[in-house]
């Protein structure tokens, strides 16, 4: 096995970074309790942590080179039927989480859970979610409902990367500095349906020559304290951007008609269906702080909707009519066995798992006016209201725009022209009214009117 050389690669490459949650993160750590299916991975003080193994596999993952020697080459690999390796050059650390101070919490530390900053942590939000089969009910076959544990939206990480490498790595350090800063840069689970939108706040990096003994001596000086920067300065000169070439991204602007809601499942003092809600952490003058209690508009259920209705239309392209079909038949046309559906959305099905190619992002937006509504379930025989079916929701309403939806597509999944009309047809009916979006919209709630445009 070959091994990395001094000689070979006497540069290093050293970044510190500081992360910023845009939408709130699903790190699950395998496990459940009494609250929830999947609950978060935390450190030793009961803070999230982001496993350098997650970072490394997303930056890997982004590389995606034409040649995997290329990757094999920075990341390493082991081919044991021929006893040839190599270890990776690049060094990808936990991302550890930045306290109220904006310092990185390492090790073990005696926090004050009784803050009101640290004590939100000590609960954090719970999504509700159910697999829909695709006849748009719930199959109780498929054990469809599930939650899962998520960090708040606001939540700060630091990390640090390293390259041991020579000049001729100059252009693979830039290609990382891109993919870090790249606005499609998503960690953890459920990056697909909202989760995981990390944007950088700080990037701090140097590049250090350890055959010169001045630089060698400020490289053996630095500490591996996520604290500590010595001899690293910030880099300024790349913005959060979008890889054109790799992805096709789309903006929707939505004002609601009249009512809509995004349920939480559960109720409150005043009606037993109530929105869903959650807080966010703001930074100012790095001191955090949490808003009150926003309007959530999950990109889950956005993308629920949107699956559903680009199977409709492409079907209607490729002219799969239902009247032409018997039950199974349709089945084969739907969900995961739907071309569209599988090569935007994804799928999991027996014989095949993809991950999807859209991205989707929660939205959040102050809370709004509230009406009550009266229900009651009526006794399909006596015409008459059944016992104890009385009920109350509480549904937000008002002309007031959404924030803008951005929607990001892998650009080779629109080369076929039928999965592109598809997509941009079910665009159409969302900004038209068409597709009603949330709960209760046989009800008449959750239609949306706007307009959608691809960003060039």
């Amino acid at each position: 096995m070959e091994t990395i050389k001094f000689e070979t690669y006497p540069l290093r490459y050293l970044a510190q970074i500081t992360f910023e949650a845009r939408t709130p993160l699903s790190l699950s750590s395998g496990e459940n309790d009494i609250e929830t299916d999947s609950v978060i991975l935390k450190d030793v003080n009961g803070l999230p942590v982001i496993p350098g193994t997650s970072i490394a596999g997303v930056f890997r993952a982004a590389f995606n080179e034409p040649e995997k020697n290329e990757v094999k080459n920075m990341f390493g690999f082991q081919d044991q039927e021929n006893d040839d390796g190599i270890g990776s050059r690049l060094i990808f650390s936990d991302a550890v989480f930045v306290g109220k101070t904006g310092e990185a919490v390492e090790g073990l530390v005696s926090l004050n859970w009784e803050d009101p900053f640290y004590n939100k942590f000590l609960s954090l939000p719970i999504r509700q979610h159910v697999r829909i089969s695709h006849t748009g009910g719930i199959n109780p076959n498929q054990r469809g409902k599930f939650d899962e544990q998520v960090v708040y939206s606001g939540t700060r990480f630091r990390c640090e990367i390293e390259l041991i490498g020579n000049e001729d790595d100059t252009s693979q350090w830039e290609k990382i500095k891109q993919i870090g800063f790249g606005s499609e840069l998503r960690i953890g689970g459920g990056t697909c349906r909202g989760f995981g939108d990390l944007a950088v706040f700080s990037w701090l990096e140097n590049v250090f020559d350890l055959t010169d003994p001045e630089q060698r001596r400020r490289y053996l000086t630095k500490t591996a304290s996520m604290n500590d920067a010595t001899g690293l300065a910030p880099v300024s000169d790349i913005s959060d951007q979008i890889n054109r070439d790799a992805w096709t991204e789309y903006r929707l602007e939505l004002t609601p008609e009249n009512f809509w809601y995004f349920g939480s499942g559960f109720g409150d003092d005043e009606a037993d269906i109530t929105p869903v809600y959650e807080e966010q952490i703001l930074w100012e003058n790095d001191q955090p702080s949490f808003t009150q209690k926003k309007l959530l508009i999950p990109a889950s259920s956005v993308k629920g909707a949107v699956s559903h209705r680009v199977a409709f239309h492409y079907n209607r392209l490729k002219e799969n009519f239902a009247d032409d079909m018997d039950t199974n038949d349709m089945a084969q046309h739907a969900g995961g066995n739907n071309t569209a559906v599988r090569m935007l959305f994804g799928c999991d099905l027996d014989d095949q798992i993809q991950k999807g190619s859209v991205i989707f992002s929660d939205l959040y937006m102050d809370a709004a006016s509230t009406k009550i509504f009266n229900h009651v379930s009526i006794d399909r025989f006596t015409g008459g209201s059944l016992d104890s079916a009385l009920f109350e929701e509480k549904v937000p309403y008002g002309a007031l725009p959404l924030p803008s939806m951005h929607i990001l597509v892998k650009t080779d999944v629109l080369a076929d022209r039928q999965i592109k009309s598809a997509l941009e047809n079910t665009f159409d009916d969302l900004t038209k009214g068409y597709l009603p979006l949330g709960g209760g919209v046989m009800r008449g709630h959750g239609a949306f009117t706007g307009t959608w445009q691809e960003v060039k």
